[in-house]
């Protein structure tokens, strides 16, 4: 476990992954009481759309927000920001009770698998095809390459 938590670097990677990809890229919240969105009020009961994909590529947030940067995700750079904006597991009551586990499931089978295996992707990222369904995800799938690392 402590050599999970001290993958720093890998966890910025996978967060900036999550980023650029959420899982789950839009939810959907009814709204208890009334919000005012800046000249805009928009009344309690109804359904906001959260879109995820879209609030992760803000780019008063994240400068250059379709260049994949893990380095935005250090501690220096990611205090300043708003605890909202990045929810890749949503956020507030309604988070999901697994993303701890989900995080440390990521490191430990990346951190295996990249130990012995060099993987490089075949398709580029701007020919790939987003669907979003229940979960974001490509289209015709990802061709990856895959061959032994060089000991």
């Amino acid at each position: 476990m402590k050599d999970l938590h001290d993958m720093r670097y890998l966890d910025c990677c996978i967060k900036e992954a999550l980023r650029l990809y959420p899982s789950v890229p839009l939810v959907a919240r009814q709204l208890n009481e009334d919000v005012i969105l800046g000249n805009y009020k928009v009344p309690a009961g109804t359904t906001a759309l959260i879109v995820i994909y879209m609030l992760h590529r803000c780019s008063d947030t994240f400068p250059d927000p379709e260049r994949f940067m893990p380095e935005c995700f250090l501690p220096d750079q990611w205090q300043a920001r708003h605890p909202y904006a990045f929810i890749p597991f949503s956020a507030g009551p309604r988070n999901c009770i697994g993303q701890k586990f989900a995080m440390l499931e990521l490191k430990a089978v990346l951190s295996t698998v990249l130990r012995r295996f060099y993987i490089e992707a075949v398709d580029r990222r701007e020919d790939l095809i987003l669907l979003s369904e229940l979960i974001l995800r490509p289209k015709d799938g990802l061709r990856v390459r895959i061959s032994p690392r060089q000991e």
